[in-house]
């Protein structure tokens, strides 16, 4: 835990020398069992490149009913972005780890991938949402999300 917090911090301080974008995100969560939540995450990017961006966010999830404690997801992200005739499609990779506020020995390493497209500073994207429980027993959890945000 304090190896990715300790790179979040490093990651933070290298993006804020560069020109930094803050960005928020809704995202519904639907990972069967029913376990219905959303998300909302805000953060920081800055491009390395003109097409490569580094960036840190925060979270929070909460189930739909609120029967439960929020995860708080903390992760850093890669974002590639280019150009395609009039549209913008990118890729971007989130990972990071989700605090669990109800038993903090219970949290979740998570991936991220998805592609999507930008309009403007508004965009969208599909990916795939992977979650390693760090507690014994618990193995993984996954599931197809939707992300949509916008960048300031």
């Amino acid at each position: 835990m304090k190896k990715v917090l300790l790179t979040l911090a490093l990651a933070a301080t290298a993006i804020c020398a560069s020109a930094v974008n803050p960005f928020v995100e809704f995202q519904p969560v639907q990972a069967g069992d029913n376990f219905t939540a959303f998300n909302f995450q805000g953060g920081i990017t800055g491009k390395v490149h003109p097409n490569i961006g580094l960036g840190v966010g925060v979270g929070v999830t909460e189930k739909w009913n609120f029967d439960k404690g929020p995860l708080i997801p903390m992760f850093g992200r890669v974002d590639v972005s280019g150009k395609l005739g009039s549209l913008t499609p990118f890729v971007s990779f989130d990972v990071g780890y989700e605090l669990n506020t109800e038993n903090t020995d219970h949290g979740a390493v998570l991936v991220n991938p998805m592609i999507g497209l930008k309009f403007g500073k508004w965009y969208g994207g599909i990916g795939y949402l992977g979650h390693c429980w760090t507690q014994g027993g618990h193995g993984t959890t996954s599931t197809f999300n939707m992300k949509i945000g916008y960048n300031f």
